[in-house]
């Protein structure tokens, strides 16, 4: 009887310790989950300073947003004459954009728009999915009244966490082209497959449920991912894909992760094609 006691009262504490782990992770989980989705990068004076000397053709621009937050960013200019038309570039959640600064200048006949997230950058606020989603459409609404901008020549491109703002775009406004790198449907399914005992949905405020806008986005895009991607699996890449109701294409680059991409020279060989060519964008 004594050993029934004891292990009962053995059984009960492990209870109790499950119970409580299980309670401080969803707890950690809500209460931390901003900081667990942006990992927001500051802008060094050296790199301002060297993008200052270094690129001419470079305009630092900034905004006020509707409530009054400053967003900072860059221009990356045309070298042809009058109109050009521009690419609206969205930056994963770890990313510092001027880093695409260099990358921009390959991007022949464009003009490029490199804004930090706020909290990102020299950007003030704190990022959430609500302003971030505002916030791409006043990006929108202000740079296409610019004289030196075409228009109705705008394309936007998102990588990871930016695919939620340029998906959302494309829905939302008269948008060329879409390049997607890496994107998915919703974050919440993303958290529930790696948390699958935390009630995830009903935790998380930060969802990112885009599939919706994928499903009245009718233009031509361009989706690319990496064939070792552990954080966004290829799944959910695939079915924001197919949820898109535009002409479509869809490419793997081989021997890269999540994060080296980018790196691959046919990234970028199928994102200028794509942005050259007229109509689909079947490569």
């Amino acid at each position: 009887m004594d050993n029934l006691l004891e292990a009962a009262v053995i059984l009960r504490r492990i209870f109790l310790l499950v119970i409580t782990v299980y309670l401080i992770i969803a707890a950690l989980l809500y209460f931390f989950q901003e900081s667990l989705i942006f990992f927001r990068q500051p802008l060094n004076a050296g790199r301002q300073q060297y993008i200052e000397q270094n690129y001419k053709q470079v305009e630092e621009v900034g905004l006020k947003t509707h409530d009054g937050k400053d967003l900072h960013g860059w221009l990356v200019k045309s070298d042809g004459n009058g109109p050009s038309p521009l690419l609206i570039y969205f930056g994963g959640n770890a990313e510092e954009v001027s880093w695409m600064i260099e990358e921009a200048g390959g991007l022949k006949g464009w003009s490029v728009l490199l804004m930090n997230y706020r909290g990102y950058g020299k950007s003030t606020g704190r990022p959430g999915e609500t302003a971030l989603l505002g916030d791409a459409l006043l990006l929108y609404d202000v740079f296409s009244n610019r004289d030196d901008i075409d228009r109705n020549n705008i394309a936007v491109m998102g990588r990871s966490l930016g695919t939620a703002m340029a998906v959302h775009l494309s829905a939302r406004r008269d948008v060329s082209k879409t390049v997607l790198v890496s994107p998915f449907g919703s974050m919440a399914n993303i958290a529930r497959e790696n948390f699958p005992f935390i009630p995830v949905r009903i935790l998380m405020r930060q969802k990112f449920h885009v599939l919706p806008f994928a499903q009245e986005a009718y233009n031509p895009m361009l989706t690319l991912v990496a064939s070792n991607d552990n954080i966004v699996p290829a799944r959910h890449s695939k079915m924001l894909y197919e949820a898109w109701q535009g002409a479509k294409s869809y490419h793997v680059i081989r021997n890269t992760n999540h994060n080296t991409i980018s790196a691959n020279p046919a990234f970028w060989e199928y994102v200028t094609a794509f942005l050259e060519r007229a109509g689909s964008p079947d490569l």
